[in-house]
């Protein structure tokens, strides 16, 4: 097997990465190599955008400081011709995100691309076993959660919970909270929110429509600390106690969701 080198990705991770890759890294080559596409998006046949991990060519590195220093790094690239986001509001976007909640700055950004730090990690969406349809169907996959699992899942949610209402308290809302837009990083063991393509400044909103969006925004982190309790019980906290306040808004039948988290809460009394 090759000898794999640790190598940064971003201030504060890193990767091991294969003699193979290394290579290119030390001495770039001359195009952005591409080492995995993670996705592709297209409609009727077109292609609309892909989403690739690449090792930063030379006119790359000379062109963004940042990717000369992580040459291993994410980008998205938007095809020609198709209707798309604008890659340097969601550069803005990350980069005021950076300066609020300290996540890795951006790299880059041209008129159809835009790169950002690799961080290394599973995303809290893969990591939580509530998938089934409809929502209250994942009362069964709670009771079955460990303790262990049920509470480490329960820390990540608080600091994303953190997050976002540090950014909302600065004036920017995600867009796109998701829990897939959540990454878990595991050297240093953090919650880390990606992708600002929908972002938005307070200032560019009406209050109304701002609200909405803050509430949007917590509305899927909500909803998992929910489930999470009919596996713990009623939780005390900011998370606990504002997910419990939704309940009602984050499920059909929410009698149900109840119950099951007051029969936890006797299990674990």
């Amino acid at each position: 097997m090759d000898e794999e080198e640790l190598i940064a990705v971003s201030p504060r991770h890193s990767v091991r990465l294969a003699d193979e890759l290394l290579a290119f890294v030390k001495k770039a080559p001359r195009r952005d190599f591409v080492v995995r596409t993670i996705t592709k998006r297209e409609a009727n046949g077109l292609p609309l955008m892909s989403a690739e991990i690449v090792i930063a060519g030379t006119d790359t590195r000379a062109e963004f400081p940042l990717a000369a220093r992580y040459p291993l790094h994410f980008r998205k690239t938007y095809f020609p011709g198709r209707l798309h986001g604008d890659p340097g509001h969601e550069f803005a976007c990350q980069e005021r995100a950076c300066a609020l909640i300290g996540v890795p700055p951006p790299i880059g950004f041209g008129p159809q691309v835009f790169r950002a730090c690799l961080l290394p990690g599973p995303t809290y969406h893969t990591l939580s076993p509530f998938h089934a349809e409809p929502d209250e169907a994942n009362v069964p996959h709670a009771r079955e959660l460990g303790l262990a699992a049920a509470a480490g899942l329960w820390k990540l949610g608080e600091q994303a919970l953190e997050q976002l209402l540090a950014m909302h308290r600065g004036g920017l809302c995600h867009g796109d909270a998701e829990l897939h837009n959540f990454v878990v990083c595991a050297t240093p063991l953090e919650m880390v929110v990606i992708d600002f393509e929908d972002a938005a400044e307070q200032s560019a909103l009406s209050p109304e429509e701002w609200q909405r969006r803050c509430e949007t925004d917590l509305g899927p982190l909500l909803k998992h600390a929910v489930l999470l309790q009919c596996a713990l019980g009623a939780q005390p906290g900011p998370l606990g106690e504002m997910s419990w306040e939704r309940l009602d808004q984050l499920f059909k039948n929410s009698s149900r969701i109840r119950r099951a988290i007051d029969h936890q809460q006797d299990l674990r009394g």
